[in-house]
């Protein structure tokens, strides 16, 4: 009897771990797949980033030889326009890689103040103005009161945006609106964007916002499967969470609560009339008077002076600093109205020459033009001393106007 009750035993514990063995191959199976799934979508996710890269990259180069070779000034205008528009589509993409990286990891923190959400739309729509097509209209909706938000701007800005520009990539004809409305009570505030495209399959909108997952980069087609993740990722660090309704051939919403902090009122906002609705039309040539006030450029690239050169030549007297050092020195002796300073350069880099020409010429404005310009480099060369901040590629109205502020 004792030696059956042992064998018993022994069976059972055979089961058991036969059980476990199971379990345990079931487990490291899974995650085969899932590492299997993972590396696919990567590799998917770098291929269609190289095309992604390269596809504005050669409109760039490409046009950039062509614009030098053509004499039609119409022609010529034409270029610049593909060449900007391909430069911003690489700037922007640049931009989501490293915000994608960065939010993931917790590295960028959400720094909040008080928004007019009237004023921030209204901005937004104003940014989107040329990049519509002409059988396409932007609205936003907004209720009659009057609502200030404590929220990042910056962080919900982008997230609008990216929505917007997500929508414009699948409407070839109608309308897109966003807007916000607060809801329960006022503890929450919804916003939204919602076109009239080609709509989402259902079974395409339960992946749509993981990061390596996107229709269009399956079919190498206009999308880079990082935009709709990047602003779930923003928007749940925000304390929201975001969602999509669509319909094929009839369009889709995308749509995103958050926790809502702020006030509501009936002021109206005297922000809407300040506006800035110029045509951002580039224009090399110098305005009126040609200004003679001099400008020292402190930059090691060449190709990033020569294009200084050919944008501030014939309104300022130029000089040029090859590092931190040659700054200073050429401070000293030329005695400058304005510095432009770029951050890193060899021997001395831009925020200690800063630092030390402030010292000595208090007056004189500084302001850093880099490629340098996540929140912690601008907060940098603030404390430093510069006075401005441009980031690399600036807009050359930009940084026209910027200068103007400082030298008037």
């Amino acid at each position: 009897m004792q030696e059956l009750q042992e064998a018993r035993a022994i069976a059972q514990e055979a089961i058991r771990e036969r059980d476990a063995a199971y379990a345990k191959l079931k487990e490291h199976e899974e995650a085969i797949k899932k590492a299997e799934k993972s590396s696919r979508m990567k590799s998917l996710f770098l291929a269609n980033m190289s095309h992604e890269i390269r596809t504005p990259l050669n409109a760039i180069e490409g046009f950039s030889r062509v614009l030098a070779e053509t004499e039609s000034e119409e022609e010529r205008m034409k270029y610049l326009e593909i060449i900007e528009s391909n430069n911003k589509r690489l700037q922007s993409l640049i931009n989501e890689i490293l915000d994608l990286s960065r939010v993931e990891s917790g590295e960028i923190t959400f720094k909040k103040t008080d928004t007019s959400l009237r004023t921030l739309c209204n901005s937004i729509k104003q940014s989107f103005k040329f990049r519509l097509h002409e059988n396409i209209g932007l609205k936003n909706i907004e209720p009659e009161d009057y609502i200030i938000m404590k929220t990042d701007p910056n962080r919900l800005s982008q997230v609008l945006s990216n929505l917007i520009g997500n929508a414009l990539k699948h409407t070839t004809e109608g309308m897109i609106c966003f807007g916000y409305s607060l809801i329960e009570e006022n503890t929450k505030i919804k916003f939204f964007v919602s076109d009239t495209g080609s709509g989402i399959a259902p079974e395409d909108q339960e992946n749509i916002f993981l990061t390596y997952v996107s229709k269009d980069a399956e079919k190498n087609n206009n999308g880079h499967g990082l935009g709709l993740a990047l602003c779930k990722i923003i928007v749940e660090k925000m304390g929201g969470h975001i969602g999509v309704e669509s319909e094929l051939g009839k369009g889709s919403t995308f749509y995103f609560e958050l926790p809502f902090e702020g006030t509501v009122s009936d002021q109206v906002d005297l922000h809407n009339s300040l506006t800035n609705n110029r045509t951002l039309r580039v224009n090399l040539k110098p305005i009126g008077p040609i200004n003679k006030k001099k400008v020292l450029v402190a930059e090691d690239e060449e190709s990033n002076y020569q294009l200084l050169k050919s944008v501030l030549g014939q309104r300022y007297i130029l000089y040029r600093a090859l590092n931190g050092i040659d700054a200073v020195t050429q401070q000293e002796e030329e005695n400058p109205d304005l510095i432009l300073m770029d951050i890193r350069m060899p021997e001395m880099n831009g925020l200690d020459a800063t630092r030390i020409i402030k010292e000595v010429a208090s007056d004189v404005p500084i302001i850093a033009l880099s490629a340098y310009a996540f929140e912690e480099d601008i907060s940098a060369a603030k404390a430093a001393g510069c006075d401005d901040f441009l980031a690399k590629p600036f807009q050359i109205e930009e940084l026209i106007d910027t200068i103007e502020k400082y030298l008037k």
